[in-house]
């Protein structure tokens, strides 16, 4: 039988899979209106930078939380960092999709 440990950090590797597809079409390929919360008034360029770099921030801290969890076990310590980390980077992707700090 399959360790639950493995079967969550399967889990965890797929979101964050999820989570790096969209976001490696806005820093890399430039599309920007890919973002829900992207303000047409904002730079293109600016937003795919900004805005995409964060949200491939946030895919690799999730995959590298799977293959954590995966390799040695879930960690209350690590999903409260995740889940923190998780809510600063998508306000900040959100606020660099709306043209925050561009000027």
């Amino acid at each position: 039988m399959t360790d639950a440990n493995v079967l969550l950090g399967l889990f965890w590797i797929v979101l964050g899979v999820i989570i790096l597809a969209p976001a490696f079409l806005i820093a890399f390929r430039g599309r920007a209106d890919l973002h829900v919360h992207y303000d047409e008034d904002v730079d293109p360029e600016y937003v795919s930078r900004r805005a995409g770099t964060t949200a491939l921030l946030m895919g690799v801290a999730v995959v590298s939380f799977g293959a954590y969890q995966v390799l040695y076990g879930f960690s209350y310590l690590l999903f409260g960092s995740l889940m923190l980390a998780l809510l600063v980077l998508s306000q900040l992707t959100k606020r660099f999709a709306q043209g925050w700090g561009a000027s």
